[in-house]
């Protein structure tokens, strides 16, 4: 069965927490609980929406991932203090932003109209429950090692508990004529259906020009990376002790014991190997047994915000061209990484693009792009800290998983 958050969610206010809650909204008497929960059932139904799309997807995974950092451990403290709840309330309007976009004052509107309050109140009211609700879900995504699909269908799962706690005028606003609409668009993996309703809405691409070229060019981006790596010895050789200028590495081989801000172990959603590319992937496709969640990271580099990748690229590149040429029935994920610096919509856009710039080089070299999809994770999940340059490199990365395969 799955969780229900919006119970989740009440029970770790608790009575307490409803009462000082109540007390700072100026809500009736008994009227904190079912406010509360149709202030979250909203959230809810727009992550729901927001999780239409590989990158609003991702975007939430980021969120609930960097929720857990809240201190919410005593709601009743929180909501019984004026400077707390300015502070939860401003966390709460950012979410909101990326949640519902353009329509966040309408459905704090909606959520005035269906339970008779001002606009301010049902304004702090659901800038409260955003947060929380956040936080519930982050919870989830950690200790169960959720990924995007993982969020997907936990979001899901949450259809039956919200659908009598919407209030009325809600779903109109998210554009969707009823829940199981709304639920229909939520990215869990392709199917038949969403398919064929692709095959007829999105151009071909075009794979003459490009394709011609693009095996030259691997093979010169090899000769480079080969040429770069003699460079290197003979730079180490010569006792010089200079330093070379190279392009930024986003990926670098994982440190044992990686931490996070404070000194807290940071836990991957899913095992990453650090072997070589070719031979790991390879053993891994070929074992019945095969944990569905693992990653594989590629030796891939990019230029300083740019998206396309490197001469150093070349050879994984190749090996992941050739074992799905050799696996007609392989289809995979590229999901690309980003370090904590900067902002977040930023990072997203670039993790993003150069997820699509490594699904580029597949494609045009003949892999059918069904086979193929590529996700912006942003900052999400870091596998070092954020706080030194070495956790920064690691945490820039380009992972590859298995989204299914057919022998």
């Amino acid at each position: 069965m799955a969780d229900n958050l919006l119970e989740m969610a009440v029970r770790h206010l608790g009575q307490s927490g409803l009462d000082a809650l109540g007390n700072a909204l100026g809500l009736g008497d008994g009227k904190a609980e079912p406010a509360f929960t149709t202030g979250a059932a909203s959230v809810l139904a727009g992550m729901l929406n927001k999780a239409g799309s590989e990158s609003g997807l991702g975007a939430l995974l980021n969120m609930a991932v960097k929720s857990t950092d809240m201190d919410l451990s005593s709601p009743a403290d929180i909501f019984s203090s004026a400077d707390k709840m300015t502070s939860l309330q401003e966390v709460g309007g950012n979410v909101l932003d990326s949640v519902f976009g353009t329509s966040h004052n309408a459905v704090g509107d909606v959520i005035s109209s269906a339970l008779g309050l001002d606009r301010t109140q049902s304004g702090s009211l659901i800038r409260i429950a955003a947060p929380i609700v956040m936080s519930m879900v982050g919870k989830l995504v950690k200790s169960k090692g959720l990924n995007m699909e993982g969020l997907a269908a936990l979001l899901l799962g949450q259809k039956a508990h919200i659908r009598d706690q919407l209030p009325s005028g809600l779903l109109k606003e998210l554009g969707a004529g009823s829940l199981d609409e709304l639920a229909e668009r939520a990215v869990v993996e392709t199917s038949p259906r969403q398919a064929a309703h692709a095959a007829h809405n999105t151009p071909p691409v075009k794979k003459s020009g490009f394709g011609k070229w693009l095996w030259p060019l691997l093979i010169a981006l090899g000769v480079l990376w080969a040429l770069n790596m003699c460079a290197k010895k003979e730079k180490v050789d010569d006792g010089t002790g200079g330093v070379m200028q190279q392009d930024e590495v986003i990926v670098e081989e994982t440190p044992t014991d990686p931490t996070l801000n404070g000194g807290t172990t940071a836990v991957p959603a899913a095992p990453v190997t650090t072997e070589n590319f070719e031979q790991s992937f390879r053993t891994y496709l070929s074992d019945a047994n095969r944990d569905p969640r693992r990653e594989f990271l590629l030796n891939i580099e990019f230029p300083t915000d740019g998206s396309m990748p490197n001469s150093a690229s070349a050879p994984d590149v190749q090996a992941l061209i050739k074992i799905m040429q050799e696996n007609p029935g392989l289809k995979i994920i590229i999901e690309g990484y980003t370090d904590s610096d900067g902002d977040a919509a930023a990072n997203q856009t670039l993790s993003e693009a150069r997820a699509k710039g490594v699904r580029a080089l597949l494609v045009n070299s003949g892999i059918d792009e069904e086979r193929v999809k590529a996700v912006g994770m942003g900052s999400a999940n870091p596998v070092a800290d954020n706080n030194t340059e070495e956790g920064k490199q690691m945490n820039r990365r380009i992972v590859v998983k298995v989204d299914s395969f057919t022998e």
